[in-house]
């Protein structure tokens, strides 16, 4: 409960003090400028007693010229932070109030009359914990004649033949100074100069680039598409004298990427799946190749965002590649994240999407807010732009759809008095963009449709955010109702690990509503809408314990659907990015990695529903709510760069074991292409039936189940299962054989060990059949404790397993 009991602090004044001395033969240097990185938000800068600057925005770096204040020996530096709360209730009195929501559970406050990140006041999946403070470096710069400021290579083609790179350096000439020139070399990978010029410099952003020419290039590719080969640029201001005034090394990844939106040419946009007409593409290409872009959506890792450090930036990426994962979306109610974000990104090959900081309400384009807004666009844009993993800009999350639809903003569009945004997302930004950035598209927003003559969030045209499931269609199969161009959000709830949640809860109050519970549930009606998610498929149990392995479960189950379903309709639709990634505390949400790091069921479901070679089970055509599944096909996802050859065969089952029917195939899937084959009516089965496909010389983990029952009109076997534990180098192999069929077997070995981690969960086995399970952690397990109750679990029943160690 330790939230409630600080908010205060977000309620009052602070100020950073602190004294340093200064060499006197430093104070020659023509400028003297003090550069904080992020003030987090407004705050005024005195030096010596003397007021230097103000700041009114988390988002951008600040420069203030301190050469008349500083002075030899000792000197007295002061922040000032007012409350960010007070002054955005002082500026929603100036330019009037405007609707905005995400707050959650947590009081409303009116976080879009500031900039600072949105969620900072609370977010229906973060605590409100209302920050300030110097939360990026600070440091004072002693320099002469010219410096630098920001390097912005952009690349302007790229092709097997050649690549141009156009070096735009913004910067600064001192009064004095004349004849300063820009020197730019780029070397390949492997260190051998490849391109290289020098030139006259202004140092006036808009500029004439420098223009580097690479012939023969090695491209850089997104994950699964090809290598990422980084080359090193190196950019030097050197004066009319020859001595180097200032240097810039950055690498740089040679690739173009275009957002192609254009009218379809048939019905179904060329997808095997029936009900689809006609709308308007929405795909990237790098390099020209189409990408299918698997992912989900990221926020800031941790309340306090200073704490996340290039390691976790690492940890968190490289969770995100090991769930076949190829691009993040970096929503706009957070931060502008660091540059280890996004040379974590450009090296692993993670494609990001970036939003604009404009989430989830109405923003004044009045002043004093419109120039920060500005300010804020192009110093980002600017800072950001060197990145090859960067793809796309996206001007805001939900405001279009909020405008057009949220009963919160009746009245706003389009007769309404007051702006919202509108004049940023269709102008101002766009305009940045173009102006400092042309190596990537833009799009106004998340959802948008592409114009404002049709609904925002709609399926034919541009991408789209899919909620209706979660909090009011029930059953996760009516994502098969939905057929977008491009998923980039929509989620499903469940509980974090035991062992985090273990670490936040007391145990008297670890159960659904407990006080405790409820704090860490942000969503309005969470606790309510989590029960009723947990009741379109079983009986509740009393248990918290069932009820958490439950949940854990079904958001497994719903979100391998809807990203399976998804890819199914390729190539009309082209992109799944579910909500989200993590989280920044413990709490219940929508996330894949908990609020400590660790991964959820869900997250083990992505790797195998984001792999590159998907089989799936899927309806043959869009399903509507509420209709029942009429046939059924089998879909094969072929994200890879060769052909997917083999044999296909699809089982028809019973729970007890029995076959009931068979067929195969030959399979013979395009590069980047997907195939269906579809089954007879009669292959709809009772509630105890299920279907299985898989490939031969596929990995078992690449099956595809379909279970034409719910699970509580579904009669499980209860399983009689064989453990053998075996020590290795690495660490344990459980081995877990079984007589019967065992659906989604898990191994919860956190419950014990909180440092445990496990290679694979959600494991389905038919009789006969067995798996290994790879435990690792800070302290070897016994056979007991991985087979105890509430550790190793299945859906059958729910009940724990029946041992027969051996």
């Amino acid at each position: 409960m330790n939230e409630v009991s600080a908010r205060w602090v977000g309620a009052c004044d602070w100020e950073y003090r602190t004294t340093f001395q200064v060499d006197p033969e430093l104070l020659h240097e023509e400028r003297i400028d003090l550069v904080f990185e992020g003030l987090d938000t407004v705050a005024k800068v005195a030096l010596n007693g003397q007021m230097v600057g103000t700041a009114e925005n988390m988002h951008v770096r600040h420069r203030f010229d301190v050469r008349a204040v500083l002075v030899p020996g000792e000197n007295h530096l002061s922040v000032h932070f007012g409350s960010a709360i007070d002054h955005a209730r002082s500026v929603e009195r100036e330019v009037g109030a405007r609707p905005g929501v995400g707050s959650g559970t947590n009081p409303q406050l009116p976080h879009q009359m500031i900039r600072k990140m949105a969620c900072n006041f609370g977010w229906d999946w973060g605590p409100q914990l209302v920050t300030c403070g110097i939360w990026r470096p600070a440091r004072i710069e002693f320099w002469s004649a010219a410096r630098l400021h920001d390097v912005r290579p952009l690349v302007t083609q790229a092709d097997t033949q050649t690549a141009t790179v156009e070096v735009h350096a913004d910067g600064e000439i001192a009064a004095e100074a004349s004849g300063v020139s820009l020197r730019c070399v780029l070397a390949s990978p492997d260190g051998r100069v490849v391109a290289e010029r020098d030139d006259d410099w202004s140092g006036r952003p808009g500029g004439d680039p420098i223009v580097l020419t690479v012939d023969e290039p090695r491209r850089w590719w997104p994950i699964g598409y090809g290598d990422r080969p980084l080359y090193e640029l190196r950019v030097e201001l050197v004066a009319a004298d020859g001595r180097v005034l200032d240097v810039c090394e950055q690498k740089v990844g040679l690739r173009q990427v275009r957002l192609i939106t254009e009218p379809d040419t048939r019905d179904g946009g060329g997808s095997m799946v029936q009900g689809l007409t006609r709308g308007e593409s929405f795909h990237l290409e790098v390099n020209g190749q189409r990408v299918f872009c698997k992912g989900a959506n990221w926020i800031p890792d941790d309340c306090f965002p200073h704490r996340v450090t290039p390691q976790r930036y690492r940890q968190r990426i490289e969770q995100a590649v090991d769930a076949n994962m190829n691009m993040l979306r970096v929503w706009g109610g957070g931060i502008y994240e660091d540059h280890a974000f996004y040379e974590i990104c450009d090296e692993l090959g993670v494609m990001v999407w970036q939003d604009f900081g404009f989430a989830c309400a109405c923003y004044a384009e009045e002043e004093p807010l419109r120039s920060e807004v500005e300010a804020e666009a192009r110093d980002n844009v600017a800072r950001l732009s060197r990145h090859p993993s960067l793809v796309i800009w996206n001007g805001c999350n939900e405001n279009f759809w909020a405008a057009f639809d949220w009963p919160a903003f009746e009245g706003v569009y389009p007769n309404g008095e007051l702006t919202w945004g509108l004049g940023y997302y269709l102008d101002l930004l766009p305009r940045v963009v173009a102006e400092l950035d042309t190596s990537r598209p833009y799009w106004p927003g998340s959802p948008f449709s592409g114009n404002l003559d049709r609904h925002p969030n709609g399926n034919e045209y541009g991408n789209c955010h899919i909620w209706d499931v979660w909090n009011h269609d029930g059953d996760y199969r009516n994502y098969l109702g939905h057929f977008p161009r491009f998923a980039s959000e929509f989620g499903y709830m469940a509980p974090p690990n035991w062992a985090t949640l273990d670490r936040a809860i007391p145990k008297d109050q670890q159960h659904w509503s407990s006080e405790a519970m409820t704090l860490h549930n942000k969503q309005k009606d969470g606790i309510q809408r989590g029960l009723e998610r947990l009741a379109d498929s079983h009986d509740p149990p009393d248990r918290y314990e069932d009820q958490w392995f439950i949940a854990a479960i079904e958001q497994a189950r719903a979100i391998a659907l809807g990203c399976e379903w998804f890819r199914s309709l390729s190539p009309w639709c082209s992109g799944a990015l579910y909500w989200q990634l993590n989280d920044c505390w413990p709490v219940t949400s929508w996330s894949a990695i908990d609020g400590d790091g660790r991964p959820k069921l869900m997250w083990h479901a992505t790797q195998r529903f984001f792999r590159s070679r998907l089989l799936t089970l899927m309806p043959a055509r869009v399903t509507p709510s509420g209709v029942e599944v009429e046939r059924l096909a089998a879909y094969l996802h072929n994200d890879h760069a060769e052909r997917w050859r083999g044999r296909m065969q699809v089982s028809r089952m019973n729970v007890a074991g029995q076959l009931l029917d068979t067929k195969t195939f030959a399979v013979d899937v395009a590069p980047r292409g997907v195939q269906k084959w579809e089954l007879s009516e009669s292959w709809i089965g009772e509630a105890d039936e299920f279907l299985m496909a898989h490939i031969d010389g596929e990995p078992t983990d690449n099956r595809a189940w379909w279970f034409f029952g719910r699970d509580r009109d579904v009669e499980y076997p209860t399983p009689t299962l064989n453990y053998t534990l075996e020590e290795t180098d690495a660490g344990q192999r459980l081995t877990v054989a079984s007589d019967v069929l065992v659906r989604e077997l898990c191994l919860l070995a956190d419950r014990i060990e909180p440092s445990a981690r496990i290679d694979r969960q959600l494991v389905t086995l038919l009789p006969g059949e067995s798996t290994v399970f790879h435990v690792t952690g800070d302290r070897r397990l016994t056979l007991e404790q991985l087979t105890a109750p509430d550790v190793l679990r299945c859906v059958n029943g729910l009940q724990a397993m029946v041992p027969t160690p051996t």
